[in-house]
């Protein structure tokens, strides 16, 4: 089926953010100096995404919440009649504005925990920033909004998902899914990248957490992006999402360009110098050839896409998977 534009779509309002969190573009010193746009700014872009009939709006950043005027938007978006949800750090989230949250049709957002206390201080370098996060959780599922947990694999964490999920459980956090993200070479963590990346080892080891925390916590658990599925066993590949990057999703920057996801590189293009559905119908045919990948991820019948590209430190904007080969299509070991 083809689409003229994307039907869901991580809106990042502002770049802002108060978190340092070790591997986002704010831990760089010099992106503090970023600056929120205007409101005038953040609503054309909202009425472009309502004349290409983008169906899902996440409200995202930076940090949603530090934008001055995020009621305006989110009382202007939901008017547009967008199916609303919101990425966060949680940390401004109390109970006024999760009924603010409530009172304009969001059911549903997802709140980035990286770790019990000590671990998720010590990726955010702010602290407090836990409770913060874990009382907008609260706050946001008592208005009857569920959550989901956004984890951020690190070398530090990546072993305490299931500690994570059942310090929330026992806590009375009842949220209603964790979904594991990659590291990707982007933002500080691309400047340091031989020192934090991943092993493949490491990546294997999330699975079987993922799994006891769905069947002893039941909890649903997930691996939020994609992966090759030729290097996972079997039972796990119900656990990997995959990505619909460029074929049903894309991620909008608040300056108008059109990108690939909140991590991967480069633009296709901006909406206010060409029209959404003309960079998504003609501008993304390349990628969607799936030229790029190797020969043996396209005839593969357990098709993933070539995983994710984002992880990619020296491919471009159309890379297969970083633990893929791309000369000749085998598989990292």
């Amino acid at each position: 089926m083809s689409l003229k534009s994307p039907i869901s779509v991580n809106f990042e309002v502002s770049p802002v953010c108060d978190l340092f969190c070790e591997f986002c573009f704010n831990a760089d010193p010099e992106c503090k100096a970023l600056i929120h746009p205007p409101l005038k700014q953040v609503i054309s872009i909202l009425d472009k995404l309502a004349e290409a009939e983008v169906f899902e709006i996440r409200l995202f950043g930076g940090e949603f919440f530090v934008y001055p005027q995020w009621q305006r938007v989110l009382e202007y978006a939901d008017g547009l009649d967008f199916f609303l949800s919101f990425v966060s750090n949680g940390t401004h989230i109390n109970m006024d504005v999760a009924k603010a949250l409530a009172a304009h049709r969001i059911h549903h957002g997802a709140i980035s925990l990286h770790g019990i206390k000590e671990i998720h201080e010590r990726i955010t370098k702010v602290e407090g920033s836990f409770e913060a996060a874990v009382n907008g959780m609260k706050s946001c599922i008592e208005n009857g909004i569920s959550i989901a947990a956004l984890y951020t694999l690190t070398r530090s964490n990546h072993r305490q998902i299931f500690d994570t999920c059942q310090w929330l459980k026992n806590n009375g956090v009842d949220i209603s899914e964790i979904s594991v993200g990659r590291l990707a070479p982007y933002g500080r963590a691309r400047s340091e990248w031989d020192k934090v990346k991943l092993s493949l080892q490491d990546y294997l080891e999330v699975f079987p957490q993922l799994e006891r925390v769905q069947e002893e916590l039941g909890i649903s658990a997930d691996f939020g992006d994609s992966f090759p599925l030729c290097l996972v066993p079997t039972k796990y590949h119900d656990y990997v999402v995959g990505c619909w990057q460029g074929t049903g999703f894309g991620h909008i920057d608040h300056t108008g360009n059109v990108r690939p996801c909140s991590v991967a590189k480069g633009s296709y293009g901006n909406i206010f110098e060409t029209s959404l559905t003309e960079i998504w119908t003609k501008r993304l045919r390349d990628f969607r050839s799936l030229k790029w990948l190797p020969e043996k991820c396209q005839r593969c019948d357990s098709f993933c896409g070539g995983g994710c590209s984002a992880t990619s430190f020296s491919g471009g904007m159309y890379a297969p998977d970083a633990f893929i080969k791309q000369e000749n299509g085998d598989c990292h070991e």
